[in-house]
């Protein structure tokens, strides 16, 4: 094993290369290269960072985003999860539904936000509707591509040994459609919550992406408390993603693929 393959030497690196963005944002501020009315010096964004996390109001706003997000995710997930399931099982049902899935796919979400507003208002339902909706379709079909993509060996061999029904899908199913849901999930949860900052920054719900606008509405006084939540929000992504990822290596470590990436890592 080489050093550049060790986990300290990859840790060390990121933050390296994270420094070096922090410490080229502050001398192109510091030599005034940057607009400093449009972009604020790292060092008062860092202050300002600083007195937010202070502040009860951003963890109110922090917990307003987490509520919907999370109550869309598991809205969403949960009907895409039985829904695909069960389009992956019956293949009339499949051949049926399947272009309907698509079209409804490529709808931006952005585009029913206006819908949302007047049937919801600025309200959490708001952002529940839109986050569920948002991760709803493209988890379907990841599902349905996972309940169909069944080893023919795997499937021959329940035949032989006349696993039918619940124990044929407990057995040979579901581990087959697991990695598939896994991934979904890990996508499904980065999309939700950009879709969440997105109704509050346009919708005008309670939350960070709320937070965002009304610093940017303050003036040029408050331009450090709008990168502060910019940055806040993108601390937020990588916390999620980072989060479930662990979760999938965790819940899949018989997984070929998690077993491949162990041994690689090793």
């Amino acid at each position: 094993m080489t050093i550049v393959d060790t986990g300290w030497f990859r840790i060390g690196a990121r933050v390296l290369v994270v420094a070096a963005l922090l410490a080229g944002w502050q001398y192109l501020s510091a030599a005034e290269i940057l607009d400093t009315t449009s972009f604020p010096s790292m060092t008062a964004t860092m202050a300002e960072a600083g007195r937010q996390l202070q502040s009860a109001d951003l963890w109110l706003a922090v917990w307003e985003t987490v509520r919907g997000w999370g109550l869309g995710l598991l809205i969403g997930c949960s009907l895409a999860i039985v829904v695909g399931t069960l389009l992956g099982l019956n293949r009339f049902a499949y051949l049926s539904v399947i272009p309907v899935i698509e079209f409804l796919k490529t709808v931006p979400v952005i585009a029913i936000l206006p819908l949302a507003i007047v049937v919801w208002g600025a309200t959490l339902d708001m952002k529940v509707f839109l986050v569920a909706f948002g991760v709803f379709w493209p988890l379907t079909i990841q599902t349905i591509y996972g309940v169909r993509a069944v080893d023919p060996v795997v499937r021959d061999t329940a035949a032989v040994l006349r696993l039918r029904g619940l124990r044929k899908f407990l057995n040979v199913t579901l581990p087959s459609a697991a990695p598939f849901i896994a991934t979904g999930l890990r996508v499904a949860a980065a999309v939700g919550l950009i879709l969440t900052i997105i109704a509050e920054l346009i919708g005008g719900a309670p939350g960070l992406g709320l937070s965002i606008l009304t610093s940017v509405n303050a003036g040029p006084s408050r331009l450090p408390a709008t990168y502060a939540f910019i940055l806040f929000t993108g601390v937020a992504g990588v916390l999620v993603t980072s989060a479930f990822a662990y979760l999938e290596q965790r819940l899949l470590h018989w997984h070929e693929s998690q077993r491949n990436a162990a041994a690689k890592a090793a």
